[in-house]
């Protein structure tokens, strides 16, 4: 997703694909890894649906964000800011999330994994993008919210 790359990095068909991907790469999840997977999962499909919800309702308040198209960390208020201008600029055609590890310690969880997407700006040729993405969430009373993301570029040649 172009907004949460450009925001976490900003950050795939999912749905039952993706979910069995999920569980193809860590048959041994436990419910904690799975549940926190599921969030992920779920983020990616608001952000690319552009419904207003990514980052809003999924970050916690105190987040941090920074990736390689920002030149500082970023909180809150201004990947929200981010996100709508990117929301109006470009469009993600099709894009995969693959989990590659998700440890959980207490009330923390961390989530490395990588994302696969095509974005468009208005009539601009497609591009394809590879992300490594480390993102750290938090469990409130709710469920988990993202603390902290962060994304680099895996030249995809």
């Amino acid at each position: 997703m172009t907004n949460r790359i450009l925001v976490a990095s900003a950050v795939l068909a999912l749905g039952f694909g993706a979910s069995q991907a999920a569980i193809a790469q860590a048959p041994t999840w436990s419910t904690e890894q799975t549940a926190v997977w599921k969030v992920v999962e779920q983020s990616w499909v608001d952000d690319v649906a552009q419904n207003g919800k990514w980052p809003s309702t999924y970050v916690d308040d105190n987040v941090v964000s920074w990736g390689a198209d920002t030149p500082s960390p970023q909180y809150k208020a201004s990947m929200e800011k981010w996100n709508r201008f990117n929301n109006s600029q470009s469009k993600t055609l099709q894009y995969e999330v693959s989990p590659l590890a998700i440890a959980i310690s207490g009330n923390t969880a961390v989530v490395n994994y990588t994302a696969l997407q095509v974005t468009q700006r208005a009539t601009d040729k497609p591009e394809r993008e590879a992300t490594g993405i480390v993102e750290t969430l938090v469990r409130d009373g709710k469920g988990w919210k993202f603390l902290s993301t962060t994304g680099f570029d895996m030249k995809n040649k």
